[in-house]
């Protein structure tokens, strides 16, 4: 199986992995949210990750990381197997969707997102939680989550990726 093709929906335990970004536009996303990540993704058990990139901008699929240097890993405190074979169901569906330039834009202008077919990485990730039965973050909207503020959920606790 290539990297961008179906996932095998299986049950598994993902991780979610966070990202401290070196590069200007990790630097200018991590000073806007107030924040130490810039990006964040899901890591499937065969080391795989998906996340939503700007380049090729679109959810994709993508090989296992070499360098762990500047990227954090944590589990979902209460979500099962089961729950995370919702999630990557989900997940599957996305792949191959646009990315939201216009999404990650907001924070820095702080206009309301208007729902559509587009993510960026934290909204990505959360949302995909969410179709696991999984509140990350209760009164919080996907389009708001940056992967800072994704870090604030009680539910992420530290753990070891994939490697």
């Amino acid at each position: 199986m290539t990297n961008e093709g179906n996932l095998k929906l299986f049950y598994v335990m993902c991780k979610i992995l966070l990202f401290k970004g070196k590069g200007f536009i990790s630097r200018l996303i991590r000073w806007q949210t107030n924040g130490d990540y810039s990006h964040a993704a899901i890591q499937l058990p065969d080391k795989r990750i998906i996340e939503a990139w700007h380049k090729p901008a679109k959810v994709r699929l993508r090989g296992p990381l070499q360098d762990w240097s500047n990227v954090d890993a944590f589990d979902v405190e209460g979500m099962d197997a089961a729950q995370w074979a919702l999630a990557l169901h989900w997940l599957q569906k996305q792949i191959g969707k646009k990315y939201d330039f216009n999404g990650v834009f907001r924070f820095l202008s702080r206009r309301r997102k208007a729902k559509d077919d587009k993510w960026f990485c934290s909204e990505l990730v959360f949302h995909a939680v969410k179709e696991g039965n999984i509140d990350l973050l209760k009164r919080v909207k996907g389009a708001q989550v940056s992967p800072t503020v994704l870090s604030f959920s009680p539910l992420l606790t530290p753990s070891e990726p994939y490697k």
